[in-house]
């Protein structure tokens, strides 16, 4: 019996759904004086932080990486000059929701008068964990139904596992990695609060699904006829 080897690759994927989100705020604003900047900005971290502590809007943790006071500037009145026209505060930061309570987060720091920047959903480390080995499992056995399909081609049979690896492991460059990452991004949400309007408590926000990938490159003995 002659033998001939085979080289194929594997792939799975599943979609989870998200079970936390990150919401990646900011907050501008321009005072006349840097004192009343910063007593501003130092108002607006009180705030969000108020918001936070509210136990039944889900908020596991609240970050201000930043508070930011930088003088501004206009025009001047002779061409190439400018002239201060005051200090703006700059605020940033981000809250990590359960996924159910988005929407009232958004909702409530909005109302403070921030800015949503951005939203990015997210699976617990135990769940991205138990989807990975998952999907590796049924990468594995999508490579050995290649094998099979090529096998049968050639009018024999899979024999024996040579190797088995992540992708690119084997021979560098025949194979493009898969996606892995376990985290999904949302687009920009610019919305600030308006002072005298009705306010809403919640923002119809629909989660992501994420996600999981793996690939896998085998090589196989197949036994020909």
């Amino acid at each position: 019996m002659s033998t001939a080897t085979i080289a194929v690759k594997g792939s799975a994927s599943e979609e989870f759904p998200a079970e936390f989100a990150g919401i990646h705020f900011q907050h501008q604003y321009a005072m006349p004086a840097r004192s009343d900047a910063l007593v501003h900005g130092k108002a607006v971290i009180a705030q969000l932080r108020a918001v936070a502590a509210e136990g039944d809007l889900g908020v596991r943790e609240l970050k201000v990486r930043s508070l930011r006071v930088d003088e501004t500037f206009k025009v001047g009145e002779t061409e190439g000059s400018r002239e201060s026209s005051g200090w703006g505060v700059h605020v940033t930061g981000d809250a990590f929701v359960e996924t159910a309570n988005v929407g009232e987060i958004v909702a409530a720091l909005t109302k403070v008068g921030v800015s949503i920047s951005h939203l990015s959903w997210h699976l617990e480390p135990q769940t991205e964990a138990r989807a990975r080995r998952s999907v590796r499992r049924q990468a594995v056995a999508d490579a050995l139904e290649a094998a099979n399909d090529f096998a049968a081609a050639l009018g024999g049979t899979v024999g024996d596992l040579i190797t088995l690896a992540d992708p690119g492991l084997l021979s560098a460059g025949a194979f493009a990695p898969s996606a892995r990452g376990a985290t999904r991004s949302g687009h920009a949400i610019m919305a600030s609060a308006m002072s005298g309007s009705p306010w809403e408590e919640r923002v119809d926000i629909d989660p992501y699904e994420i996600t999981v990938s793996a690939s896998v490159e085998a090589s196989y003995v197949v036994n020909l006829d």
